[in-house]
């Protein structure tokens, strides 16, 4: 006799749900060669130095501009390279499932078919491909953070955000969804939280004399937006970054505080953050868009999936259920 879980649906088809985008997932890196290459190389030999002798020269170089996670990544997993492309991949493809179950998506059909396409469309790729793993994996990870907020973990909440920017610097911007916890001096505690995490992530590297991170100078070029306001050259050091980060979460926050009722809340807020990022970013490369992709695709399958609820006879209330995931 077939086992019924939760929802109707039989336990194999869970399971299938998890496993299909994963399978999918290791065959895609497999078809790719397990091609990790764009900036890895200087993540894996800077990565390298952070776990030698010589770790505290880990951020020597300007140019590397992710966290010490990352560099422990590279420094450990990437010593095989396809060690390190099935990981990414397989993670997220596991992010996206996992994030559209914690919007309120219990179909296996959708969550499956969420995760497939991830595949599809090379959201998968992206970590490996270009060596920033940072675009398809943190605004994920938001929503989980956004989740836990909105249940009254804002310290958890702020923990996860400061773990991002553990991974690259921008994943600090993930505080704006903290204003979805039932108090306001909660999300200021999670985002104290925040704060001390990524401070103590960086702390020894930059007290290790070193830390050439803030002396990095961008410059704004076509496509970005910025270049239809300013010329094309311009530079964009860490004072505009600042700027363009105060925006991006205020902007967040505000999406937040809005759809602080609605189940969309978990994907919307965290997309408005990462379209003012782009919107005011010196750069546009196309794995930049692996960010608001994700997001996406989590959203879309969370509208399927009230579609279904409303059509559904004697189905349970959509915002309430969805409320709950």
């Amino acid at each position: 006799m077939r086992t019924r879980v939760a929802g109707g649906f039989g336990l194999l088809d869970h399971v299938l749900a998890w496993t299909v985008p994963v399978a999918a997932a290791v065959v895609a890196a497999l078809h790719d060669g397990f091609n990790v290459s764009g900036d890895s190389h200087l993540f894996l030999e800077y990565g390298r130095k952070l776990l030698s002798s010589h770790w505290n020269q880990a951020f020597s170089d300007s140019a590397v501009q992710v966290g010490p996670l990352q560099l422990l990544l590279y420094g450990s997993v990437g010593r095989s390279t396809v060690v390190l492309a099935l990981f990414l991949s397989v993670l997220t493809a596991l992010l996206v499932v996992a994030t559209a179950r914690v919007v309120g998506v219990k179909n296996p059909a959708l969550l499956g078919g969420v995760g497939i396409v991830a595949v599809v469309t090379g959201l998968t790729r992206t970590g490996y491909g270009v060596g920033h793993p940072a675009d398809p994996l943190l605004p994920l990870i938001w929503i989980l953070a956004a989740a836990q907020a909105r249940r009254g973990r804002a310290w958890r909440a702020g923990l996860i955000i400061g773990l991002c920017a553990g991974v690259q610097t921008w994943g600090i911007l993930g505080v704006a969804v903290l204003v979805l916890a039932p108090r306001l001096r909660d999300a200021a505690f999670g985002a104290g939280i925040a704060a001390v995490t990524a401070l103590a992530l960086f702390l020894p590297f930059m007290l290790g004399g070193h830390f050439a991170m803030l002396s990095f100078e961008w410059h704004v070029y076509s496509p970005s937006p910025m270049s239809f306001f300013v010329a094309t050259g311009t530079p964009f050091g860490w004072p505009l970054r600042l700027l363009q980060a105060t925006v991006a979460v205020a902007l967040g926050a505000t999406v937040a505080r809005l759809l602080r009722h609605s189940p969309h809340a978990l994907w919307a807020a965290p997309l408005a953050v990462v379209a003012a990022r782009l919107q005011f970013d010196p750069d546009l490369y196309g794995y930049y868009l692996a960010a608001p992709q994700g997001l996406v695709l989590v959203g879309a399958a969370l509208g399927a999936a009230r579609f279904m609820w409303v059509r559904s006879p004697g189905g349970e209330p959509t915002e309430q259920a969805a409320v709950r995931g």
